[in-house]
């Protein structure tokens, strides 16, 4: 049964998985220490399994609320200018390549990965004034055709083998 209360709680849940998640590779090393601001993106496994399982607006509700909750909670409210321009971006190009049947999700993820680092990269050159920031887009595309591809595999394992009694009537 789909009741607004339900929703709701499903919702909350997934926001509260994307929190977590966001919070702990916050205290995780640069996986590149040259690149500082390199991140894994493990939270948007939250955001694809929201999106497939819950649908585009709780998605893009626990989106936002993400991008500005997780730079408040570690203290670092620069990171929001970066972070939601880029999320609700990527989570667009993420719904739309969703209603492809001819992409599996870590191809989907893969693209969204890159797309969320080039609006970053894009907010970057807005905020320093300067387009040498695009000089990071190779390495970037790289590792978010990495990062992506693993995302969109443990989502797609998720929303796979999680019990479905846990989302009844969801999906």
């Amino acid at each position: 049964m789909k009741t607004p209360a339900r929703r709701i709680a499903h919702t909350a849940i997934v926001l509260s998985a994307a929190l977590i998640i966001g919070l702990i590779e916050s205290l995780i090393p640069p996986v590149i220490p040259a690149l500082p601001f390199l991140r894994l993106g493990l939270s948007n496994i939250a955001l694809i399994f929201a999106l497939i399982v819950l649908g585009a607006p709780p998605a893009y509700a626990i989106a936002i609320l993400k991008s500005v909750l997780v730079p408040l909670m570690v203290g670092n409210p620069v990171m929001i200018a970066y972070s939601l321009p880029s999320s609700v971006t990527a989570l667009t190009a993420t719904s739309l390549l969703a209603r492809s049947q001819r992409l599996g999700l870590p191809v989907i993820s893969a693209f969204s990965a890159i797309i969320h680092n080039m609006a970053q990269l894009c907010v970057a050159a807005l905020m320093t004034g300067t387009p040498l920031v695009f000089g990071y887009a190779p390495y970037l595309i790289f590792t978010g055709i990495i990062s992506g591809v693993g995302i969109g595999v443990i989502s797609y394992l998720l929303i796979r083998y999680l019990p479905k009694k846990l989302f009844d009537g969801l999906y």
